[in-house]
């Protein structure tokens, strides 16, 4: 018997990515970034609704990306996935570029990485397109 999941899809760059959805508390495509705590690939700190959540720039950590961000704005085509609290109370989010609708894949249709690649969990197909599924848990702490 197989195993569904729902997914949330997005890009980074020219490449597809996913996380499991069940782990998504919402995604904001405005809003300000603190940049005073940035640093390697945290591009900052960005309040919402009275929390302060910790965003994680993943063109830079997957190297999507070679440009250095100069904006505390989220541009037009940028996203912040943000996630439930974990247990020290932190909120993480993620700063990526187009969101798409959740959709449900087959768990048994991952594909192990010949090599371990950070982050990844597997190699999946989401609407037809391949996608790394990135396991949050690793980037969140």
């Amino acid at each position: 018997m197989s195993e569904h999941r729902r997914m949330l899809a997005f890009d980074l760059a020219d490449e597809r990515y996913c996380v499991a959805l069940d782990r998504v508390r919402n995604v904001l495509d405005s809003g300000t970034l603190d940049p005073e705590d940035a640093s390697g690939s945290v591009a900052g700190r960005m309040d919402v609704d009275g929390e302060s959540l910790r965003v994680v720039d993943l063109k830079d950590l997957f190297g999507a990306t070679v440009s250095v961000r100069h904006s505390e704005e989220i541009e037009q085509g940028e996203h912040v996935v943000v996630f439930d609290s974990r247990t020290d109370g932190e909120v993480d989010a993620w700063l990526v570029d187009e969101v798409y609708d959740a959709v449900s894949t087959d768990i048994g249709d991952v594909h192990r990485p010949s090599s371990p690649i950070p982050h990844v969990e597997g190699v999946l197909h989401v609407d037809g397109d391949r996608a790394m599924w990135i396991d949050a848990d690793s980037i969140n702490g």
